[in-house]
């Protein structure tokens, strides 16, 4: 199965590349010369983002043969397929490698923080490359305006967005609702948006009601975060970028209006777009964060229950992956412990009684793991004295918001009689 999984994986990854680009050419305007919405940009964003650097070329040749074919069989002039898929595939680059640098060994709190980086990162490159796309079609002689620019940054950008959830925010089942549920929520606003941007109507004599009813299209996504997964968040926001795209190039719905003139209709429904697939992104990472948080409390209790307590505690986490200790409540530690000789499992470790530090390393290093009941065991350390303390510690395993393995722990201190289990280690 391993043999075939690389090859079936580009093979997938080059069918979606095609529909994706054959459906994006659909919404191509003639007059900027470039489609509403560049969705291939995500597909290939992500694949860059999650693969190692050595299959980078693969990947980007790929991507590169692929827009060139889709656009020649689409009828598209090679000048300006080469400029833009030659761009595109540079900017690309350019957002998965400084990505993977910011994120390489840096410990981002949240993942509402993770994704506005990210955000902002696929802003700034899409900018920089709709910028070069300008002055690339100049020299080539095409007519090009200054607004041609926002169109061909917004494009890019919202490709990238719309595909985010697949491989930016956590795969998390955060409700109880069932499947047909969430394909039923799903239904809903779909029809919700086409019977929106399907008729052909004077958007002047209908100000109060379109206005409404795009409002509440944006809140209707936003709150069926809280119902559906990423996957098919990804999916609503694939199909309703196609819908309003391909409806505006085809002068229907609330963009394609009188009331916008010079193809700004066609901006309007890209801002639009770019709105919704933010605020989409932050709010599923903000509840993805709670979601860690909430997780994160109900395991703190329970390892607090299964310590001693009448004696002081002292909660911890230990970042398996980076090898990292973070003291939770660092004002309420006593003088005897030294929270600064303490910040990495090593120290803890060193500090330990010989006995006590082979049977704990397993655990610090990942080896050993338990998600459900919590280990706890009594433990000897050397604290700011040359003799032991004696103590006992629980622990439980844990993923954080960005996936690296966490040891969450409880030290107790012992103050005053001993328990049974700590007096039968001396």
């Amino acid at each position: 199965m391993t043999r075939w999984a690389f090859p079936l994986k580009w093979l997938l990854f080059s069918l979606s590349y095609l529909a994706l680009a054959f459906l994006c050419l659909e919404t191509r305007d003639s007059s900027s010369l470039s489609s509403a919405i560049w969705l291939p940009a995500g597909l290939t964003l992500g694949i860059l983002c999650s693969s190692p650097l050595s299959r980078w070329p693969l990947w980007l040749v790929s991507a590169g043969t692929l827009h060139v074919l889709a656009s020649y069989l689409h009828h598209r002039p090679m000048d300006i397929t080469l400029v833009f898929a030659v761009t595109n595939l540079v900017i690309l680059c350019l957002s998965a490698h400084v990505w993977l640098t910011l994120m390489k060994g840096r410990g981002i709190a949240s993942n509402l923080s993770a994704m506005a980086l990210f955000i902002s990162i696929v802003l700034a490159a899409s900018a920089l490359g709709g910028m070069t796309i300008l002055f690339a079609l100049r020299m080539l002689a095409y007519p090009t305006v200054v607004s041609h620019f926002v169109s061909w940054s917004i494009s890019n950008a919202t490709g990238c967005l719309a595909m985010a959830p697949l491989f930016m925010v956590n795969q998390l089942v955060i409700n109880k609702r069932v499947k047909s549920q969430n394909l039923l929520l799903i239904t809903g606003i779909l029809l919700i948006t086409l019977a929106l941007f399907l008729p052909d109507y004077d958007y002047q004599q209908n100000i109060p009601t379109v206005d409404f009813s795009l409002y509440l299209l944006f809140g209707l996504i936003l709150l069926s975060l809280l119902f559906i997964t990423e996957r098919r968040l990804a999916l609503l926001q694939v199909i309703i970028a196609l819908i309003i795209s391909i409806t505006t190039i085809y002068n229907r719905g609330p963009f394609a209006d009188s009331f916008y003139s010079d193809n700004n209709g066609i901006t309007a429904s890209q801002l639009y777009l770019l709105a919704i697939f933010i605020s989409a992104l932050l709010v599923r990472s903000g509840i993805t964060d709670l979601y860690f948080l909430k997780r994160q409390s109900e395991r703190q209790i329970l390892l607090m229950s299964a310590n001693f307590a009448e004696q002081k505690s002292y909660p911890f986490r230990i970042n398996v992956t980076q090898q990292k200790v973070i003291w939770t409540d660092v004002l309420k530690m006593p003088d005897a412990l030294p929270q600064a000789a303490l910040m990495t499992p090593a120290q803890i470790l060193g500090r330990m009684h010989p006995d006590d530090r082979t049977l704990f390393s397993p655990w610090f290093m990942g080896a050993n793991k338990t998600s459900v009941r919590p280990f706890t065991q009594p433990v000897r350390l050397i604290l700011s004295s040359s003799d032991f303390c004696k103590g006992h510690i629980a622990l439980l395993s844990d993923h954080d918001n960005n996936a690296n393995l966490y040891l969450n722990g409880v030290l107790t201190l012992y103050q005053g009689p001993l328990p049974e289990p700590v007096r039968q280690l001396t």
